[in-house]
């Protein structure tokens, strides 16, 4: 089991967004600090990930070759697949 050190951070919130922040932690049983804690942590996966394509992105991906492609690129691309096909 690995240890993990812990450091002390200020944060600086709305009195509203602190209020919501303890009611939320005191209904889910957690803290402040373990809710930020676990964002930071699910943006650090996100982050390395990128995203989890779903299997029609994968398929579209690279229909289109061009570095630069603009959304009226991929209008042009669907129109000419599915109107004159």
């Amino acid at each position: 089991m690995q240890t993990l050190s812990k450091s002390k951070l200020t944060l600086w919130v709305r009195n509203d967004t602190k209020k919501f922040g303890k009611q939320w932690a005191k209904q889910y049983n957690t803290s402040l600090s373990q809710i930020f804690s676990d964002y930071l942590l699910r943006l650090r996966k996100t982050q390395r990930a990128s995203f989890d394509a779903t299997p029609i992105v994968n398929r579209l991906s690279g229909v289109i070759k061009s570095k630069k492609t603009t959304r009226q690129d991929y209008k042009k691309h669907l129109e000419k697949k599915y109107l004159h096909a």
